[in-house]
């Protein structure tokens, strides 16, 4: 081989050899969630809109596993996925977050709303998570001070709280609710529900208490469609009730607040992209929630004999006459 052209294939070589590398790395996504993948789930349904407009094709470059209720299903879930070539995870819940964070090799968005990620170990800080995870979480202590304090404006009877709590899924929530009621001199207590159907049976343990208020706290699988099960048991059981879900104050409760989740949601598919492009999540913030929306449910309190005071009126995003 002449100089001239040894020198030229390397060259050739050269600039070939980073776009080849690149055009190998997996352009797929993996969706995994705890519960089923029926089109009225909100992470989904958010999620589809978004990785459509990206231009990503579920079946080919998008990939949606779920363990329907069954969370010993996740972890092979999690190996399937990888084993299909994805370049990132997205991962719903608590359950689905420490089983990805224990089995992937690859880049994992998490949609954690129940986790303190910092004090679980599952990143370094909000602002460099330094790991292969990143995503969206929220403010724990924050939330559940909300909560409360909304409860009792609506409801001022209220001095005991029930925290409805879904023991598969993470404790700093619950944990961060106990310390709010105590600091307000609140009772509080612990109801665990696996599944909305034991609703009705946890909240007959509280008797017709006028003074006992509901906190659903969040889980993947407690909001769950159908939401009306939640609203329902609780109007049946006259329990004025707060959860984070605007659906679930569609469906009966008292009141929502919590994230705009039609702003939120998108922020996790936008991070897999991103890191599909190359970027790193040990270097990508946590996302916080920076919209939260008040929906107050006028027929429920109507129903309780209660009166909504006229700043919350005024301060809500909704009320639902």
């Amino acid at each position: 081989m002449k100089r001239r052209e040894f020198i030229s294939l390397v060259l050739s070589a050269a600039v070939t050899w980073p776009l080849g590398t690149r055009a190998q790395t997996p352009r797929k996504i993996g969706f995994l969630h705890p519960e089923s993948l029926s089109p009225d789930v909100g992470t989904l349904s958010i999620a589809r809109q978004v990785w459509l407009r990206l231009g990503y094709i579920e079946g080919e470059t998008v990939l949606l596993r779920s363990a329907e209720g069954a969370l010993s299903k996740l972890p092979p879930l999690v190996a399937e996925l990888m084993h299909q070539g994805i370049g990132v995870l997205i991962v719903v819940g608590p359950a689905a977050v420490r089983a990805a964070h224990r089995t992937s090799a690859v880049p994992i968005v998490a949609i954690d709303l129940e986790t303190d990620p910092v004090r679980t170990g599952l990143v370094a800080s909000f602002d460099r998570p330094g790991g292969n995870l990143t995503g969206l979480f929220m403010d724990q202590s924050s939330l559940a001070g909300k909560w409360i304090g909304l409860l009792r404006d609506v409801a001022p009877q209220v001095q005991r709280v029930a925290l409805v709590w879904d023991p598969n899924s993470a404790p700093d929530q619950l944990e961060a609710a106990k310390a709010v009621a105590s600091t307000l001199k609140i009772d509080a207590l612990t109801l665990e529900v696996r599944k909305p159907e034991e609703f009705e049976r946890a909240f007959e343990t509280l008797g017709n208490e006028r003074r006992t208020g509901l906190v659903l706290l969040s889980s993947p699988t407690l909001i769950a469609p159908p939401r009306t099960r939640f609203g329902g048991a609780a109007l049946k059981y006259r329990l004025p009730s707060i959860a984070f879900l605007k659906s679930v104050a569609e469906a009966g409760a008292l009141i929502s607040y919590g994230p705009n989740v039609q702003a939120y949601y998108p922020r996790a598919v936008i991070l897999a992209d991103k890191i599909l492009k190359g970027e790193k999540p040990s270097d990508l913030p946590i996302e916080r929630p920076d919209k939260f929306e008040l929906v107050i449910n006028a027929r429920t309190a109507m129903t309780r004999g209660l009166t909504i005071p006229a700043h919350l009126l005024t301060l809500a995003d909704e009320v639902l006459e």
